[in-house]
């Protein structure tokens, strides 16, 4: 990796580094019956199928980028200044964050695979987070504010990298809350 990232970039590195390190926290805090656990009698999700979908949305959401990073490789694209995402980008990072306001559908291809161990799941959380860290590490050369790429989940929907790198640290704070609300349920139940 890259020694110095501009400090727009670092910025977004180090949110990923810290959503990588507090997923393992809440994860190491518990059981693994309890990081399974289901609140409301099983219909809202555990600690792991948050972490499982944060693993999923991270490489699906990624990859997406990843096709724009290289498109501006390919064109000569070259860095003009910080990644900013315009407008529409900014409420769209903005709509991500905690607490939850909303909640959203998770799209059918992003669901939690109900079936995943603990150590599975954890496997591709970290894998999902080091490769947005190579990610962010390749568009320290890019104009990622000219680069576009179709959102995976609405493909008619063109977001610029630099929105693309804003919302993937920001989906990660929306879940690790809400598996931290997980956590907080499970103390409350079991007297803690």
């Amino acid at each position: 990796m890259t020694s110095a990232l501009p400090p727009d970039l670092q910025q977004i590195a180090d949110a990923i580094d810290r959503a990588d390190q507090e997923g393992a926290a809440i994860a190491a805090r518990v059981t693994d019956e309890q990081f399974h656990w289901k609140p409301d009698g099983g219909r809202r999700w555990s600690i792991g199928e948050c972490l499982d979908h944060l693993a999923t949305m991270n490489r699906m959401y990624s990859a997406a980028v990843r096709t724009a990073v290289d498109t501006a490789r390919r064109n000569g694209w070259t860095r003009k200044g910080p990644a900013v995402p315009g407008f529409f980008g900014r409420k769209f990072v903005a709509s991500q964050e905690p607490p939850v306001k909303t909640r959203l559908r998770a799209p059918q291809s992003a669901q939690p695979t109900p079936s995943r161990s603990r150590d599975e799941i954890m496997r591709a959380y970290h894998a999902a987070h080091d490769d947005i860290r190579r990610l962010i590490d390749d568009c320290a050369t890019i104009d990622t504010n000219r680069a576009k790429f179709a959102n995976p989940f609405l493909s008619l929907v063109k977001v610029r990298v630099s929105t693309g790198l804003s919302v993937l640290p920001a989906h990660d704070r929306r879940h690790l809350w809400q598996a931290a609300e997980v956590e907080k349920e499970l103390r409350r139940v079991n007297g803690q």
